[in-house]
């Protein structure tokens, strides 16, 4: 019976020992990958297949502005993937890689060259809306006037488009200051309003919100400019601007007040 005990523990020993080595196997961290070593086996390809040579950077260069994409992308893989399989991965992510590479530049030099100004535009309007103004001094230093209307669209996708466009560059980036965020330009009053046909949006305001609001705006002698031309009654976004009526635009409101469409809607209570 003592023996039968003894070879009954020594087997439960060995299955403890067995199950323990398993375990140890289960959770033995995986090598990591080591992403300079791979980063030097494609870049080249990596480099050509995205397009990103354009940009004329040095190799380090290259590699200090991929080596995070790279390092992230291994953290996935238990083992080495092959050379194709990472390229596959990396120019699904293109979009992405642009982003990261028209900051890269951005940040690496005080000036671009023609390829470095084009690509950005291109490629990364999300980052050239972000800055817009340096783009637009670098196209104009470059004598690259080709490149503003693509500046142009990515600010009004990408930016913070205002109400007014500015007389100088073209751009809706006028603040409510009257200072234009692309070029520096300062508006008068009487530019702001050039720039909208103040005229017709009085008359809009007539129409739109009707006689009372145009009676508040003589009342207090401005509107405000956003989307529409709104009365001193309603709430201004951080983008409108507020314009002053002048002796010309005062008139002006009076008579679209004692047109008989005005006086017509007033009646029906609008």
């Amino acid at each position: 019976m003592a023996r039968t005990r003894r070879r009954t523990s020594r087997r439960t020993t060995r299955a403890r020992r067995s199950s323990g080595a398993s375990a140890a196997r289960r959770t033995r961290p995986r090598p990591r990958l080591n992403p300079d070593q791979v980063l030097e086996s494609i870049l080249d390809e990596l480099v050509s297949r995205l397009g990103l040579d354009i940009l004329g950077l040095s190799r380090e260069e290259y590699k200090e502005m991929l080596r995070p994409v790279i390092e992230g992308l291994l953290d996935q893989y238990s083992s080495r993937p092959s050379k194709e399989a990472l390229l596959s991965r990396l120019e699904n992510q293109a979009n992405n890689l642009y982003l990261l590479a028209a900051m890269y530049v951005l940040e690496k030099r005080d000036k671009l060259n023609e390829d470095q100004l084009e690509f950005i535009v291109s490629n990364a309007p999300q980052v050239a809306a972000r800055y817009v103004s340096r783009l637009y001094e670098e196209a104009r230093r470059l004598g690259r006037d080709d490149v503003v209307p693509l500046l142009r669209s990515a600010w009004e996708r990408y930016g913070t488009p205002s109400p007014i466009p500015c007389p100088r560059c073209g751009f809706r980036a006028v603040t409510p200051d009257l200072v234009c965020m692309v070029c520096g330009y300062e508006l008068s009053e009487r530019e702001a309003k050039e720039m909208i046909d103040f005229g017709e949006r009085l008359r809009e305001l007539v129409e739109f919100y009707g006689p009372s609001a145009a009676r508040e705006a003589l009342s207090r002698g401005y509107v405000i400019v956003g989307e529409t031309v709104k009365p001193p009654t309603e709430a201004p976004e951080p983008t409108d601007i507020i314009l002053h009526l002048d002796k010309r635009d005062r008139e002006l409101l009076k008579r679209l007040l004692a047109e008989p469409r005005s006086r017509g809607v007033e009646a029906h209570g609008v």
